[in-house]
């Protein structure tokens, strides 16, 4: 029962955040969204910056379990279909999530940098997120679609790409259709940039 009223609080404070803005919203702004006493938001968070790390900690693993499960269920398909999934899973995480990851953008673009809390979960995000596209990547060479000689960049340009597509979506505030953004992602990244014969 508390953990499913902390997701609601989570998921109501991330509709209030989205609608005013992070620097504007009040934790009786959330109370009042969710349908709780401030009172019951400081049982829960400590202050408004911490119900904001507790959300996108909550929203890192969401995107992590989906990522998993994606490639538990495609276990043993070809390495492209495998990384269409996985490419799928994260777009799609992050379009649900567009206005405020938007937002974040916004904020760290205003400051010039993210809170330090901000900065080490990125970079635990970021190997987290490196980790399982290795795992993949020795699968897609032991399938011959990969070189092995240049294996220690893959994950690096793969996940480069997709940041560098969704900060433009964000920055842009005009998300991409998953298939469309899909599509260029993979072409590129297996087969180069170069005209085709």
């Amino acid at each position: 029962m508390k953990e499913e009223a902390r997701a609601a609080i989570l998921d109501g404070a991330e509709q209030v955040l989205v609608k005013q803005g992070l620097q504007a919203v009040r934790m009786d702004d959330i109370a009042g969204h969710v349908g709780v006493s401030v009172g019951t938001l400081y049982n829960y968070f400590e202050d408004r910056q911490q119900l904001l790390q507790v959300l996108l900690e909550v929203r890192a693993r969401e995107l992590l379990a989906t990522l998993d499960a994606e490639l538990e269920r495609s276990q043993g398909s070809p390495y492209r279909t495998r990384l269409h999934g996985l490419l799928r899973a994260i777009l799609e995480h992050s379009q649900s999530h567009f206005r405020l990851f938007s937002l974040l953008v916004e904020e760290v673009m205003r400051n010039g940098r993210s809170s330090d809390p901000g900065r080490r979960r990125l970079q635990e995000m970021t190997r987290e997120l490196t980790r399982r596209v290795e795992l993949l990547d020795q699968e897609g060479m032991k399938q011959g679609a990969l070189r092995p000689e240049d294996a220690r960049y893959y994950p690096t340009l793969l996940l480069g790409m997709v940041r560098g597509l969704l900060l433009q979506q964000l920055l842009l505030k005009q998300p991409l259709a998953v298939d469309e953004a899909i599509a260029p992602l993979l072409r590129c990244f297996l087969e180069g940039a170069a005209p085709r014969p």
